[in-house]
Order: C-alpha cells, then sequence, then structure tokens
C-alpha cells in the first residue's frame, strides 16, 4: 500500500481499538455501581452467559465473545419476529403477543443495565441510527402493512390466512407416552454428564496451560 492511500476498513479495527483503550481510565464506565438485589440479578445473569469470568480470554478474545453474544441477540429478535409473524398468520395472536413480549424484555434489560451504568445504549450503540435509516423505515413500514394486512384478512375473511393446525397428535397410550418419557429423560441426563465431564476436563486443561505459560513467563522475567 503507498502512502497517502487510507487502508480499507476491517471490522477488528474496532476490537483493536477497543484493546488501545482498555486500560484508558475515561474508558471505563462512569455511571454508579448497582448495589443490593440488582447486582445480584445483573451478576446471576452475566454469569448465566458466561461473561461475568473470562480467565482464558485476553482483551481481544473478550470483545469477540461479548460480539457474538450481540450477533446471536440480534438474530435472536428477527427469528421471533418472523415467528410471530408466522403465529399472527395462523391466528394465534395471543402467542404471537407473548413471543413480542419475549423478545422485547431482553432489549428493555439491555438497556437497562447500560443505563446503570451510564451508557445509553439505545443512542450510543447505533440502534438509533438503524432505525431512522431508510432501510430502517422500509422494514418498519412492512412490519405495520403485514400485521395490519392480517389483521385486516382476518376480520374479513373470518378465519386467519393460514388454517393449518398445530396439533401433534400421538397415539392414546400409556405405555407409549411413559417410554417416550423415559427414554427422553435418561438419554438427555446420560447425554448431559458426558458433556460436563468432557468439558470439565477441557477447563481443566486449559488453565493448568494458562498458569505453565504465566510460570514460564515470570521465570523468563527473573
Amino acid at each position: 500500500m503507498t502512502s497517502g492511500q487510507k487502508r480499507p476498513y476491517a471490522p477488528d479495527d474496532e476490537v483493536n481499538v477497543c484493546d488501545a483503550h482498555a486500560d484508558d481510565a475515561d474508558s471505563r464506565e462512569t455511571g454508579p455501581a448497582p448495589t443490593g438485589l440488582s447486582a445480584r440479578i445483573d451478576t446471576a445473569f452475566e454469569h448465566s452467559a458466561g461473561i461475568d469470568s473470562m480467565p482464558l480470554a485476553d482483551v481481544r478474545e473478550r470483545q469477540v465473545i461479548l460480539r457474538a453474544i450481540a450477533i446471536a441477540y440480534s438474530l435472536t429478535q428477527c427469528t421471533g419476529l418472523i415467528a410471530g409473524l408466522l403465529l399472527a398468520a395462523s391466528g394465534l395472536w395471543w402467542a404471537a403477543l407473548a413471543l413480542a413480549l419475549a423478545v422485547l424484555i431482553p432489549d428493555l434489560i439491555a438497556r437497562r443495565y447500560a443505563r446503570k451504568r451510564g451508557v445509553d445504549l439505545y443512542w450510543q450503540s447505533g440502534a438509533a441510527r438503524n432505525e431512522t435509516s431508510v432501510r430502517g423505515l422500509i422494514l418498519s413500514t412492512l412490519l405495520i402493512m403485514g400485521v395490519g394486512g392480517l389483521l385486516t384478512f382476518n376480520a374479513t375473511y373470518g378465519h386467519p390466512l393460514l388454517t393449518w393446525s398445530w396439533h401433534v397428535n400421538f397415539p392414546a397410550s400409556a405405555g407409549t407416552a411413559v417410554t417416550m418419557f423415559v427414554g427422553a429423560l435418561c438419554g438427555g441426563t446420560i447425554g448431559w454428564f458426558l458433556r460436563r465431564r468432557r468439558y470439565r476436563a477441557k477447563l481443566e486443561a486449559s488453565a493448568e496451560q494458562a498458569a505453565d505459560t504465566e510460570e514460564h513467563q515470570t521465570t523468563e522475567y527473573r
């Protein structure tokens, strides 16, 4: 690349910026630290997501992990929206409403979590810019037209757009139900224990390797 030419943007540039400012006092959270029950709830959810403690990941890897969680969250919103429209088109409006709330509540919790730490998630993350863009306007319009069209169709013809049944018919046999339940319970339990054992062994090996590397670096420094 010749001098004066600008290097093309790469997604990892933002990760590198986070690395550069990871130890900057101005880049740390400035909001009041949550206390009491709220802090315990936040800690429980952080532990559930696996981000409360990441000793095997460096700064860049932690940023990648957080980005991966954000991408999965965004994909969950999209798939929840599509599933909600499918349920509404089938006439299951209460199920569609419950699914919409299930998708909306995590967004509200995320904004509250950030706001308690002095960050406006909506304005500072670019969500507001996305919603006010041309693509955001088109998607919002299509969503409103889709929901309104489904309501109009149901009210006009007296039945939903999709008339299929969501029922799954199993044979009315107590022995079959018990066999299915016991098989699923035993198989799921055995699989969970095997997976847990394999993952714990991998974590212990990674921790030992990290400890050996740190000890080796300390010895070289001396």
